[in-house]
């Protein structure tokens, strides 16, 4: 199943033209793969409800629909939500759309998935992890490994409990002009918590 699913994700076309104030990367289809996989493999995805936070080219919302989770996809910037609809319609993943900032979803669900913009230079993202904390009983998130602590202690003071980090390094292809190198190999965690009961 896992391989069937990440070769359906490696069709999730990515951005044309990222925008750099949005951190806008596509999440690796492998990964991608790995996070909902876990979830699924957690009794976290299937019939269960989901949300993609910031949900970019929709690739982490349209693995979770392809193995039965019913997906509200949020993501604030026009023509990230425009891609993640075709990739989704492409995939034939139905998928709730809804154009907003992550601070202003409200609705509780069961499963958060998610690949929040972030920069290896900051805490960027955490807005992210307090909104997944808020309104899911599960999370899958990743995050730069800098990042680790700072998320860490989010969960400790939120009525959640840490269930697992996995590590990975994954390469980052050139998405802008002011990236030199082939292809950038960069530390991030999947961070996964449960909501206390």
């Amino acid at each position: 199943m896992k391989n069937d699913l990440k070769q359906a994700l490696s069709k999730v076309r990515d951005f044309e033209d990222p925008k750099i104030s949005l951190e806008q990367y596509i999440t690796p289809p492998a990964l991608a793969a790995d996070l909902v996989f876990t979830a699924y493999m957690q009794g976290d995805i299937e019939s269960k409800k989901v949300a993609d936070l910031g949900t970019g080219t929709g690739i982490l919302g349209i693995g979770a629909e392809l193995i039965d989770g019913e997906v509200v996809a949020v993501e604030k910037d026009d023509s990230a939500l425009e891609l993640a609809k075709e990739n989704a319609e492409d995939l034939g993943a139905n998928i709730d759309f809804l154009q907003s900032d992550v601070e202003e979803f409200g609705k509780s669900v069961d499963t958060v998935v998610m690949n929040p913009p972030f920069s290896v230079h900051s805490d960027t993202g955490l807005d992210f992890w307090e909104k997944a904390l808020e309104v899911g009983d599960a999370v899958y998130g990743i995050s730069p490994r800098g990042a680790r602590d700072s998320i860490k202690s989010l969960v400790r003071s939120s009525n959640h409990k840490l269930e697992g980090v996995q590590e990975y390094e994954i390469g980052l292809p050139p998405s802008y002009g002011f990236h030199t190198e082939e292809s950038r190999e960069t530390p991030v965690d999947l961070i996964i918590t449960k909501r206390s009961t």
